[in-house]
């Protein structure tokens, strides 16, 4: 069965690079790819996210993607295709978002029933100082309505919390506890540094 990779956290710390790389990697020594990202539908991010200017509507556009997600990854790993499944981002994120919008944990995990979505087996947890993140990202032409600073200062901060209280066995957030954690602040990391330190830690771990 494949083992899923999620590359989780803040945005502008480093999440598509990483992915990117790791995926490069992974081909390179013959592991079977197969790379994605949440939000997976693209009508729902581009569109219909952004008609919505209610915290609401965003979680249940949220939880609605993630379900859809879902499926897909079930039928990946149906196929026996691949040996690795590597997200960009992953259903702990609407946690770290849904808590900046004023929800706690225990509603997030009711409003997208996480007790029947998949559980992944590695989590990457990106995270550096919100201006740091925001400075690399501020001119992007496909940056989406979150990545403005006061909310990526807010995203910092939720995004470590939940990290901690991960780690520390937070039961509304029992879904991940037997994921293996890797946690990187990249604030005074290069691109080239945070893959050195992601690499070497999987192959500590034995996970690729």
């Amino acid at each position: 069965m494949a083992k899923w990779i999620v590359v989780s956290g803040l945005d502008g710390s480093g999440k598509t690079t990483l992915v990117n790389d790791l995926e490069k990697w992974m081909t390179e020594n013959g592991k079977r790819v197969k790379s994605s990202r949440l939000p997976y539908d693209e009508y729902l991010a581009k569109t219909l996210l952004n008609v919505s200017n209610d915290p609401y509507t965003d979680r249940m556009l949220f939880a609605l993607d993630n379900r859809l997600f879902a499926e897909h990854y079930k039928k990946w790993q149906a196929s026996n295709e691949f040996d690795i499944i590597l997200t960009q981002r992953g259903f702990l994120d609407s946690f770290v978002h849904g808590a900046v919008q004023g929800y706690d944990y225990s509603w997030i995990a009711e409003l997208n029933q996480l007790q029947t979505l998949p559980k992944c087996d590695v989590i990457i947890h990106m995270v550096a100082e919100a201006r740091i993140a925001y400075e690399r990202i501020k001119d992007d032409p496909d940056a989406d309505k979150f990545e403005y600073l006061p909310y990526i200062r807010r995203q910092e901060e939720e995004t470590r919390t939940a990290y901690s209280e991960l780690v520390n066995g937070n039961s509304d957030l029992e879904h991940f506890a037997n994921a293996t954690n890797i946690y990187l602040d990249t604030t005074q990391m290069t691109t080239e540094e945070a893959f050195e330190l992601t690499k070497k830690r999987l192959l500590e771990l034995e996970i690729i």
